[in-house]
């Protein structure tokens, strides 16, 4: 059990969850507007790529990927707001495949797939000069993302449940500690946070990262 005391001595920020489950980065275009720049956010957390890249129900290209994600940075900033990237996670294929056919990946593996996602995302953070967390890297440096029970990934061992994608309690725990350090670090303003995003940031209703770095930022 991940278990962290706030890093930051600050009011109480305001944070939203804008997670959508089943969200490609189209679908945070069309609804960036309601959701975040409506709410005028001092930072905005951006965690996609997962169902662009992964969601056998309608992939798109890396290329109309990293079209759509600066095209959210561009509006994000012009609208005031800074942005904090994040790498999503990678996944363990064989329970993915419990669920999408697994000859729909054969071009292409599901963990190569999520690798150029990352590599895309460090490439946009490194050009506009954009804080990044580097979430991807950091699970398989820690090795706590396979089916063990020590792993972040929902599992049959630590969770009884085939997922290998959506992150544990613990999971949204340890993410909202490094989105609550690179906030520090970065001396960004806290005031309005939106955390924007599909399911790995909207989790469930008690148990998601931006409810845990709501009581990071306290």
């Amino acid at each position: 059990m991940y278990m962290f005391a706030s890093p930051l001595n600050v009011v109480a920020a305001e944070v939203i969850n804008a997670g959508v489950g089943g969200n490609r980065s189209s679908q945070l275009l069309k609804r960036l507007n309601r959701d975040v720049l409506a709410h005028h956010p001092s930072v905005v957390i951006l965690m996609v790529g997962t169902n662009d890249r992964l969601n056998s129900g309608g992939f798109i290209t890396a290329e109309n990927y990293r079209k759509n994600v600066i095209t959210l940075l561009d509006k994000i900033q012009a609208g005031g707001a800074k942005v904090v990237l994040i790498t999503p996670p990678p996944c363990i294929p064989e329970l993915l495949f419990n669920r999408h056919d697994p000859q729909k990946y054969a071009d292409q593996s599901p963990n190569e797939r999520m690798q150029e996602v990352r590599t895309i995302l460090l490439e946009i953070s490194n050009q506009k000069e954009i804080p990044l967390i580097d979430f991807h890297q950091h699970l398989i440096q820690h090795k706590i993302a396979d089916q063990q029970k020590t792993s972040v990934l929902r599992n049959i061992a630590n969770s009884g449940i085939k997922d290998g994608v959506h992150l544990t309690p613990e999971g949204y725990q340890l993410l909202a500690k490094l989105v609550a350090k690179k906030l520090t670090t970065e001396k960004i303003d806290v005031t309005k946070v939106i955390c924007f995003g599909d399911s790995l940031t909207q989790g469930s209703t008690k148990v998601n990262y931006p409810a845990y770095l709501k009581e990071q930022l306290k």
